[in-house]
């Protein structure tokens, strides 16, 4: 009986890391790419950008608006300025979580 009880225990554990690793995974989808600042709204930390595609975010390139995360630069938003920034899906959309200059060629 202590087997049997045993063998449940670790099917039921290894069925919850699955899934927590699964949402893991899912929650850490993020893409890099270069981007162009359009325009800008500091108070509240959001920026239209032009993007090149995100494949690990399953968007093509376009123009649309990302939040900016409370520890990312906003001086470095200003319209025309080339970025390169890493993003993330939450569930309140883009979110920019780093940002940095293009370098320049």
């Amino acid at each position: 009986m202590e087997f049997l009880f045993a063998l449940v225990l670790m099917v039921a554990d290894h069925g919850s890391a699955d899934h927590h690793h699964h949402h893991a995974a899912e929650t850490t989808a993020r893409s890099t790419v270069a981007a162009d600042v359009r325009t800008v709204d500091a108070e509240a930390r959001s920026a239209l950008l032009r993007h090149e595609a995100m494949p690990e975010l399953g968007m093509p390139s376009m123009v649309m608006e990302f939040g900016i995360a409370e520890d990312v630069d906003m001086a470095l938003f200003e319209p025309g300025a080339a970025l390169i920034v890493t993003a993330v899906m939450g569930d309140d959309g883009l979110t920019v979580i780093a940002a940095e200059p293009e370098a320049e060629e």
